[in-house]
């Protein structure tokens, strides 16, 4: 019985892992670059909704029209991560488009193409990309702490100062103390004397 359940807390936790992965490696922002000559490039970015499935809003700038004669369509294509024959997402109209996959993939790259009903890629690669994870969400961020942990780390940093002090030899504390009783028989001294220079003046 035991056995089972170790067995089943393995699958789940395997099976879970690689969701996880599978969501890594297909969430986040793609720059497609132009692997031409042309200055075109696209920005997309692919986050995993609650259905598993990929929303991948894109938007482009400084596509030509025509891409070449008789070639009017710009087909986004998603590269799989199990590999295998890539994935037609849809058509860039005049350079903006949103798709959808539930394919994971690791990268997307763009082809100029006579028709846009294609299955596969048949025209040329003008763009392509890697997809990069979002770091602003893999960062670990630090809590802030509340102004009564601060007060408290106020108070534990005070009693760490003041705990020296209750550590001292007793030759320590008598130095100490002879130094402190010096220090008030001098300001006494100071003080004699200025109050005999006061009384010597208002007599003469």
């Amino acid at each position: 019985m035991k056995l089972r359940h170790y067995l089943t807390f393995f699958l789940v936790t395997a099976g879970l892992f690689l969701l996880a992965e599978k969501a890594f490696a297909s969430e986040g922002t793609v720059e497609l670059r132009s692997t031409t000559g042309e200055p075109y490039r696209c920005w997309a970015a692919s986050v995993r909704m609650q259905n598993q499935e990929y929303r991948i809003p894109f938007t482009c700038k400084y596509l030509i029209y025509p891409a070449d004669e008789n070639i009017f369509n710009y087909v986004v294509w998603a590269t799989p991560k199990d590999g295998g024959n890539s994935v037609k997402l849809g058509t860039l109209g005049l350079g903006k488009g949103e798709f959808k996959t539930k394919k994971t993939f690791t990268g997307l790259f763009v082809t100029t193409e006579a028709s846009k009903e294609t299955k596969t890629p048949q025209g040329q690669t003008v763009m392509k990309g890697e997809i990069s994870p979002v770091e602003f969400l893999e960062e670990v961020s630090t809590p802030t702490p509340s102004p009564e942990e601060e007060e408290k780390e106020k108070v534990e940093e005070e009693e760490k100062t003041e705990t020296p002090q209750e550590n001292l030899t007793t030759r320590q504390k008598l130095l100490l103390a002879l130094r402190r009783a010096g220090i008030a028989a001098l300001v006494a001294l100071v003080a004699i004397i200025g109050l005999i220079f006061v009384v010597t003046r208002s007599r003469g």
